[in-house]
Protein backbone atom coordinates (compact mmCIF):
# COMPACT_ATOMS: atom_id res chain seq x y z
CA UNK A 1 0.00 0.00 0.00
CA UNK A 2 1.60 3.26 -1.13
CA UNK A 3 1.77 5.85 1.63
CA UNK A 4 3.68 8.65 -0.07
CA UNK A 5 1.48 11.39 -1.47
CA UNK A 6 1.98 12.39 -5.08
CA UNK A 7 0.92 15.51 -6.97
CA UNK A 8 -1.95 13.62 -8.61
CA UNK A 9 -3.31 12.74 -5.15
CA UNK A 10 -3.64 16.41 -4.25
CA UNK A 11 -5.46 17.18 -7.50
CA UNK A 12 -7.72 14.18 -6.93
CA UNK A 13 -9.04 15.70 -3.69
CA UNK A 14 -10.73 18.42 -5.76
CA UNK A 15 -12.65 16.00 -7.98
CA UNK A 16 -15.67 15.30 -5.75
CA UNK A 17 -16.10 18.95 -4.60
CA UNK A 18 -15.98 20.12 -8.24
CA UNK A 19 -18.31 17.31 -9.28
CA UNK A 20 -20.86 18.38 -6.66
CA UNK A 21 -20.42 22.11 -7.34
CA UNK A 22 -20.92 21.81 -11.09
CA UNK A 23 -23.61 19.14 -10.91
CA UNK A 24 -25.72 20.97 -8.32
CA UNK A 25 -25.59 24.22 -10.27
CA UNK A 26 -26.59 22.89 -13.68
CA UNK A 27 -30.24 23.32 -12.66
CA UNK A 28 -29.68 27.07 -12.42
CA UNK A 29 -28.65 27.30 -16.08
CA UNK A 30 -31.79 28.07 -18.08
CA UNK A 31 -30.87 25.72 -20.95
CA UNK A 32 -30.68 22.72 -18.63
CA UNK A 33 -33.57 23.87 -16.45
CA UNK A 34 -35.86 23.88 -19.49
CA UNK A 35 -34.58 20.53 -20.79
CA UNK A 36 -34.70 17.88 -18.03
CA UNK A 37 -33.19 15.17 -20.22
CA UNK A 38 -30.20 17.33 -21.10
CA UNK A 39 -29.84 18.20 -17.42
CA UNK A 40 -29.73 14.50 -16.58
CA UNK A 41 -27.26 13.80 -19.40
CA UNK A 42 -25.09 16.68 -18.18
CA UNK A 43 -25.11 15.36 -14.61
CA UNK A 44 -24.22 11.85 -15.74
CA UNK A 45 -21.54 13.25 -18.04
CA UNK A 46 -19.87 15.03 -15.10
CA UNK A 47 -19.82 11.75 -13.17
CA UNK A 48 -18.32 9.90 -16.13
CA UNK A 49 -15.60 12.52 -16.59
CA UNK A 50 -14.68 12.29 -12.89
CA UNK A 51 -14.69 8.49 -13.11
CA UNK A 52 -12.46 8.53 -16.21
CA UNK A 53 -9.93 10.88 -14.60
CA UNK A 54 -9.68 8.68 -11.51
CA UNK A 55 -9.27 5.50 -13.55
CA UNK A 56 -6.53 7.23 -15.56
CA UNK A 57 -4.74 8.35 -12.38
CA UNK A 58 -5.04 5.10 -10.45
CA UNK A 59 -5.24 2.38 -13.09
CA UNK A 60 -1.89 0.93 -12.02
CA UNK A 61 -2.86 0.92 -8.31
CA UNK A 62 -6.22 -0.71 -9.05
CA UNK A 63 -4.61 -3.34 -11.26
CA UNK A 64 -1.93 -4.25 -8.72
CA UNK A 65 -4.36 -4.53 -5.82
CA UNK A 66 -6.88 -6.46 -7.94
CA UNK A 67 -4.25 -9.14 -8.58
CA UNK A 68 -4.06 -9.62 -4.80
CA UNK A 69 -7.82 -9.44 -4.20
CA UNK A 70 -8.65 -12.00 -6.89
CA UNK A 71 -6.48 -14.69 -5.28
CA UNK A 72 -9.44 -15.49 -3.03
CA UNK A 73 -12.08 -13.95 -5.26
CA UNK A 74 -15.13 -16.05 -4.38
CA UNK A 75 -14.39 -15.98 -0.67
CA UNK A 76 -13.97 -12.21 -0.88
CA UNK A 77 -17.23 -11.84 -2.83
CA UNK A 78 -19.09 -13.98 -0.28
CA UNK A 79 -17.66 -11.91 2.55
CA UNK A 80 -18.57 -8.73 0.66
CA UNK A 81 -22.22 -9.85 0.49
CA UNK A 82 -22.23 -10.43 4.26
CA UNK A 83 -20.70 -6.98 4.78
CA UNK A 84 -23.33 -5.40 2.54
CA UNK A 85 -26.05 -6.90 4.75
CA UNK A 86 -24.19 -5.57 7.79
CA UNK A 87 -24.03 -2.13 6.13
CA UNK A 88 -27.81 -2.08 5.65
CA UNK A 89 -28.37 -3.14 9.24
CA UNK A 90 -25.98 -0.44 10.45
CA UNK A 91 -27.84 2.26 8.50
CA UNK A 92 -31.18 1.10 9.90
CA UNK A 93 -29.80 0.99 13.44
CA UNK A 94 -28.26 4.47 13.30
CA UNK A 95 -31.36 5.89 11.63
CA UNK A 96 -33.46 4.40 14.42
CA UNK A 97 -31.45 6.29 17.06
CA UNK A 98 -32.15 9.68 15.46
CA UNK A 99 -35.41 11.47 16.45
CA UNK A 100 -37.89 11.14 13.59
CA UNK A 101 -38.60 14.87 13.50
CA UNK A 102 -34.95 15.46 12.58
CA UNK A 103 -35.18 13.07 9.65
CA UNK A 104 -38.09 14.81 7.96
CA UNK A 105 -37.21 15.61 4.36
CA UNK A 106 -38.30 18.95 2.95
CA UNK A 107 -40.93 18.62 0.24
CA UNK A 108 -39.79 21.82 -1.45
CA UNK A 109 -38.80 20.65 -4.91
CA UNK A 110 -37.98 24.07 -6.32
CA UNK A 111 -34.31 23.14 -6.65
CA UNK A 112 -34.83 19.47 -7.49
CA UNK A 113 -32.69 18.45 -10.41
CA UNK A 114 -34.89 15.96 -12.23
CA UNK A 115 -38.11 14.22 -11.23
CA UNK A 116 -39.69 11.14 -12.73
CA UNK A 117 -42.70 13.21 -13.83
CA UNK A 118 -40.39 15.22 -16.11
CA UNK A 119 -40.41 12.36 -18.63
CA UNK A 120 -42.87 10.06 -20.32
CA UNK A 121 -42.86 6.99 -22.54
CA UNK A 122 -39.55 5.55 -23.70
CA UNK A 123 -37.74 8.72 -22.66
CA UNK A 124 -38.66 7.89 -19.06
CA UNK A 125 -36.94 4.51 -19.39
CA UNK A 126 -33.81 6.16 -20.77
CA UNK A 127 -33.93 8.70 -17.93
CA UNK A 128 -34.27 5.93 -15.33
CA UNK A 129 -31.24 4.15 -16.74
CA UNK A 130 -29.16 7.34 -16.92
CA UNK A 131 -30.11 8.28 -13.35
CA UNK A 132 -28.82 4.93 -12.10
CA UNK A 133 -25.39 5.23 -13.74
CA UNK A 134 -23.81 7.54 -11.10
CA UNK A 135 -24.64 5.07 -8.32
CA UNK A 136 -22.93 2.35 -10.36
CA UNK A 137 -19.63 4.23 -10.81
CA UNK A 138 -19.62 6.36 -7.63
CA UNK A 139 -17.95 3.65 -5.50
CA UNK A 140 -14.76 4.03 -7.55
CA UNK A 141 -14.38 7.76 -6.92
CA UNK A 142 -15.59 7.61 -3.32
CA UNK A 143 -13.44 4.65 -2.31
CA UNK A 144 -10.34 5.95 -4.06
CA UNK A 145 -10.63 9.38 -2.45
CA UNK A 146 -12.06 8.69 0.99
CA UNK A 147 -10.54 5.32 1.78
CA UNK A 148 -7.46 4.89 -0.44
CA UNK A 149 -6.15 8.47 -0.18
CA UNK A 150 -7.41 9.87 3.12
CA UNK A 151 -7.07 6.65 5.14
CA UNK A 152 -4.62 4.53 3.18
CA UNK A 153 -2.06 7.27 2.56
CA UNK A 154 -2.12 8.71 6.07
CA UNK A 155 1.51 9.12 7.24
CA UNK A 156 1.06 7.32 10.58
CA UNK A 157 -1.48 5.43 12.68
CA UNK A 158 -2.63 8.47 14.65
CA UNK A 159 -3.40 10.46 11.51
CA UNK A 160 -5.01 7.36 9.98
CA UNK A 161 -7.44 7.08 12.92
CA UNK A 162 -8.27 10.79 12.67
CA UNK A 163 -8.81 10.50 8.92
CA UNK A 164 -11.03 7.47 9.48
CA UNK A 165 -13.48 9.78 11.25
CA UNK A 166 -12.94 12.71 8.88
CA UNK A 167 -13.62 10.67 5.75
CA UNK A 168 -16.72 9.16 7.35
CA UNK A 169 -18.19 12.61 7.98
CA UNK A 170 -17.29 13.80 4.48
CA UNK A 171 -18.74 10.64 2.94
CA UNK A 172 -22.04 11.26 4.70
CA UNK A 173 -22.14 14.95 3.79
CA UNK A 174 -21.74 14.37 0.05
CA UNK A 175 -25.10 12.59 0.18
CA UNK A 176 -26.92 15.65 1.53
CA UNK A 177 -28.59 16.32 -1.84
CA UNK A 178 -30.29 12.91 -1.60
CA UNK A 179 -32.19 14.26 1.40
CA UNK A 180 -32.90 17.81 0.17
CA UNK A 181 -30.12 19.19 2.33
CA UNK A 182 -31.15 17.50 5.61
CA UNK A 183 -27.78 17.00 7.34
CA UNK A 184 -29.28 14.78 10.06
CA UNK A 185 -30.40 12.30 7.39
CA UNK A 186 -26.79 11.90 6.27
CA UNK A 187 -25.64 10.65 9.68
CA UNK A 188 -26.42 6.97 8.88
CA UNK A 189 -24.21 7.35 5.80
CA UNK A 190 -21.45 8.78 7.95
CA UNK A 191 -21.69 5.58 9.99
CA UNK A 192 -21.50 3.38 6.92
CA UNK A 193 -18.60 5.50 5.63
CA UNK A 194 -16.78 4.72 8.87
CA UNK A 195 -17.63 1.04 8.38
CA UNK A 196 -16.25 1.10 4.82
CA UNK A 197 -13.11 2.73 6.21
CA UNK A 198 -12.68 -0.12 8.69
CA UNK A 199 -13.17 -2.64 5.90
CA UNK A 200 -10.41 -0.95 3.91
CA UNK A 201 -8.07 -0.93 6.91
CA UNK A 202 -8.62 -4.65 7.50
CA UNK A 203 -8.13 -5.60 3.85
CA UNK A 204 -5.35 -3.05 3.17
CA UNK A 205 -6.65 -3.28 -0.37
CA UNK A 206 -8.92 -0.80 -2.17
CA UNK A 207 -11.00 -3.61 -3.68
CA UNK A 208 -12.01 -4.83 -0.23
CA UNK A 209 -14.18 -1.79 0.46
CA UNK A 210 -14.86 -0.97 -3.20
CA UNK A 211 -16.62 -4.27 -3.94
CA UNK A 212 -18.74 -3.96 -0.78
CA UNK A 213 -19.67 -0.39 -1.73
CA UNK A 214 -20.38 -1.38 -5.34
CA UNK A 215 -22.67 -4.26 -4.36
CA UNK A 216 -24.37 -1.98 -1.81
CA UNK A 217 -25.16 0.62 -4.49
CA UNK A 218 -26.13 -1.98 -7.08
CA UNK A 219 -28.65 -3.63 -4.75
CA UNK A 220 -30.04 -0.27 -3.66
CA UNK A 221 -30.36 1.48 -7.00
CA UNK A 222 -29.15 -0.22 -10.17
CA UNK A 223 -31.02 -3.53 -9.79
CA UNK A 224 -34.38 -1.94 -8.81
CA UNK A 225 -34.04 0.46 -11.76
CA UNK A 226 -33.33 -2.35 -14.22
CA UNK A 227 -36.24 -4.33 -12.75
CA UNK A 228 -38.62 -1.41 -13.33
CA UNK A 229 -37.32 -0.95 -16.89
CA UNK A 230 -37.84 -4.66 -17.68
CA UNK A 231 -41.36 -4.66 -16.20
CA UNK A 232 -42.21 -1.54 -18.21
CA UNK A 233 -40.91 -3.04 -21.46
CA UNK A 234 -43.00 -6.16 -20.77
CA UNK A 235 -46.05 -3.96 -20.28
CA UNK A 236 -46.49 -4.98 -16.64
CA UNK A 237 -45.52 -1.66 -15.08
CA UNK A 238 -46.69 1.63 -16.56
Amino acid sequence: MATKWQKKDLWTLFIIPLELLIGNNLIHISYFKDNPLYLLIGSVGINLVAFSILIFFYKKDLKEQWSQYRQRLWLNILLAVVLVVASHLLIQFVRGTIPKNLLKISTDASDAAVSESSFSGNVQLVALFLAAIPSFIAPFSEELIFRYLLVGKAPNNLVRIVMLFVQAVLFGLIHYANFNGNIYATIPYMAVGFFFGLIYMVYRNIWGSLIVHWIFNTVNQMLPTLFIIILTLLGIAK
